[in-house]
């Protein structure tokens, strides 16, 4: 299903109560401009199924590949797109924990009317909310996690749930320690932008800015899955790069301790960053199938090698 832009009266018409709050008749239709690539996808091949949820500001660019592979060996693969994400970190104002939860919990509906058996894999934040669909979902088959999200990357991210209300905005591109992430994101939402043109610079602190009150609620994001991990009794496959400068890489070995599942499996790739899904990343070529291996051996249905996908 594949979120499409629309006018922010229609939005607010169908999403929004009167109080402001999102409602979730429908997946989300960002009031902005979101490229094509990254919108919400399906992939439609199997009847066994597999909901990707991106995490906190990223969009399904950075599982469609993936999910291509998937959907080539008979796994069908949906991602939403989250609200406020897909588009500069601005676009986030406003937006809730809760907003984030209905949107996975309409995205694994929409899995549900296509598929018999659910798989659910998230990366950073979204394996997060995966952990509280499948803690809700008891026939989930399986959890795949990629750099899960532990704890944010700052303890100081605890002081916004005071300083949200006083201090609208975080400018990251101003402290040298987050210019490197901050760059990668930004480049990944302009590919051909020019660093070094002086108009540039002086755009990108405000461009990069995020809202505290959306950091504030991926912190409670994190709070809540610190405690849904002992919780957890289903099949676990946890992924992480011991390069990333997103998540702590060690917080992953906390949370494969903390899970309450027997059935729980931890690779961890020495020279992989955040993103280790992605094809810019050379440990791709072992993610992909370690995540396929998991889900063909707990599987109950005999899933196809032949590629057979298409888009939906």
């Amino acid at each position: 299903m594949m979120a499409v832009a629309c006018g922010s009266l229609a939005y607010y018409t169908l999403r929004h109560s009167s109080k402001g709050q999102l409602n979730q008749a429908m997946p989300y239709a960002p009031p902005y401009e979101v490229t094509e690539e990254r919108r919400a996808y399906s992939f439609q091949s199997g009847s066994t199924g597999c909901l990707m949820l991106h995490g906190f500001m990223g969009s399904p660019i950075s599982s469609r590949p993936m999910a291509h592979y998937l959907a080539e060996h008979a796994i069908t693969v949906h991602c939403p797109l989250l609200p406020g994400h897909g588009a500069l970190p601005e676009r986030m104002v406003g937006v809730r924990r809760a907003d984030w939860i209905a949107e996975a919990e309409e995205g694994l509906a929409t899995l549900r009317g296509r598929c018999d058996e659910i798989f659910i894999m998230g990366h950073s934040m979204g394996t997060v909310l995966g952990a509280h669909l499948a803690r809700a979902n008891p026939d989930i088959r399986g959890l795949i996690m990629l750099a899960p999200l532990y704890r944010p990357p700052s303890r100081a991210i605890s002081l916004l749930r005071v300083f949200r209300y006083f201090i609208p905005w975080f400018y990251p591109w101003r402290f040298g320690r987050l210019r490197r992430l901050t760059q990668e994101r930004i480049l990944d939402l302009f590919p051909d932008l020019d660093l070094d043109d002086p108009d540039v610079l002086a755009w990108l602190p405000r461009a990069t800015r995020v809202p505290t009150d959306a950091i504030d609620e991926m912190r409670k994001v994190a709070d809540m899955g610190r405690l849904l991990w002992p919780r957890l009794t289903m099949p676990a496959l946890l992924l992480q790069g011991e390069k990333d400068i997103a998540v702590n890489p060690g917080n992953t070995e906390a949370i494969y301790r903390a899970l309450g599942t027997e059935d729980k499996t931890l690779h961890k790739f020495p020279h992989a960053g955040h993103e280790l899904m992605r094809p810019f990343d050379p440990v791709h070529r072992q993610v992909w199938p370690l995540v396929y291996s998991f889900i063909q051996e707990r599987s109950t249905r005999a899933l196809e090698t032949t590629p057979r996908a298409t888009v939906a």
